[in-house]
């Protein structure tokens, strides 16, 4: 069953939309309708949905303001924008801005509207499939060097505005070459995911742990308030990783 919030105050293209997805014969459908934006947030923040129909002229929202609003309150859902005019240049702005596909109502025919909102949804699993690949190690799941950059930049600039510090701690793992040399890859890289959850479990959530190569680490701890507390964090790693895999 797939689930799908309908955002239309029009109450003949909503029952036209919901009378196209009950003939689609691939997936079940399940449309909750609402007719305004205030709805259609409380709804997002209440329900779990699939995608989104999303009317951009409705009683309390217009335009690309309301695609924003959608996204701000369900960054990760798709959005199928429905649109009573033809504009290429407002088709494109809405993509660009995050919908993945612009229907107009009176061009929607037969399967158009079922098949749209099924190619959303894979569309935004691609995306966010893609965009955890650019930013995540695909072994460890740990951050990555690039995605560390930016945790890093992000920390330097809370730490300016709130005067408060952080600390960073990077470490390798001594004689691992020898692991991968006697015992094999597969061995190596079972030390590495074993490592990666042992750093996880030594830090808070707000701090970040990244992979940087190899048998690279670094830590960001977040607030830090003195050397001391570092110091109490990074002994707690070493320890940690000091007990015997097996």
């Amino acid at each position: 069953m797939v689930k799908i919030l309908l955002v239309e105050d029009n109450v003949v293209d909503a029952q036209l939309a919901q009378d196209i997805l009950s003939d689609w014969n691939a997936d079940q459908f399940e449309v909750v309708h609402v007719t305004d934006l205030k709805q259609a947030l409380a709804a997002l923040g209440r329900d779990r949905f699939q995608a989104v129909l999303l009317d951009l002229s409705l009683p309390d929202g217009h335009g690309l303001a309301t695609l924003q609003e959608v996204q701000g309150t369900s960054p990760g859902i798709p959005i199928v924008v429905l649109s009573g005019f033809a504009d290429q240049a407002a088709a494109l702005q809405a993509v660009q801005q995050g919908a993945q596909d612009y229907l107009v109502k009176g061009q929607i025919q037969g399967d158009l509207l079922a098949r749209s909102i099924r190619y959303a949804i894979e569309r935004k699993r691609t995306e966010e499939r893609l965009t955890y690949l650019a930013q995540y190690d695909q072994l460890t799941g740990l951050v990555n060097r690039a995605l560390f950059r930016d945790r890093l930049e992000q920390a330097v600039v809370r730490a300016r505005r709130t005067n408060q510090g952080f600390a960073l701690l990077l470490l390798d793992l001594d004689r691992f070459k020898a692991v991968n040399d006697t015992l094999g890859h597969d061995a190596g890289d079972a030390v590495l995911k074993i490592v990666a959850e042992r750093l996880k479990s030594c830090v808070r959530e707000v701090d970040t742990v990244a992979r940087m190569g190899g048998d690279e680490f670094t830590v960001i701890l977040e607030g830090t308030a003195s050397e001391a507390g570092a110091e109490t964090v990074a002994k707690r790693i070493v320890q940690t990783l000091a007990q015997p895999c097996a």
